[in-house]
């Protein structure tokens, strides 16, 4: 049997809530791809910034590569059951908008205008953009 090597974790963003030193599952959604650079939600319902390299789902075997976060790699074989993962964090008002969220006190849609705004500045030399 070979070894798989590990994957690498999501990119860094100040404004990303997933934990940066593991890759996360970001799930499809019908009408959507998750875009390159830009924040999305994870399977551990965090959000992380969308990595240039495709990753692969589990393999026929249901075993996923060293380095995926272990609560995503859970909420996939929950969503296999047709079931979700409770999200305990307490919800609070955003700070910026005062719209309810679990993401540390900034809403996805807030931290998503924060994340371009500082990618942009991050990445100005060389035009990656979100």
């Amino acid at each position: 049997m070979t070894e798989v090597a590990p994957v690498t974790p999501n990119p860094f963003s100040p404004y990303a809530t997933a934990d940066p030193n593991t890759r996360h599952l970001l799930p499809g959604f019908t009408f959507a791809s998750p875009q390159l650079g830009h924040l999305a939600p994870t399977g551990c319902n965090r959000l992380a910034v969308v990595p240039t390299s495709p990753l692969r789902t589990a393999s026929e075997d249901n075993t996923f590569p060293p380095g995926i976060c272990e609560t995503c790699i859970a909420a996939w074989y929950a969503a296999q059951r047709g079931e979700e993962l409770r999200d305990d964090r307490p919800l609070v008002d955003c700070r910026d908008c005062g719209s309810l969220t679990r993401h540390d006190g900034l809403c996805a849609m807030c931290r998503q205008d924060e994340h371009e705004a500082w990618w942009a500045r991050e990445h100005a030399t060389t035009g990656l953009k979100p």
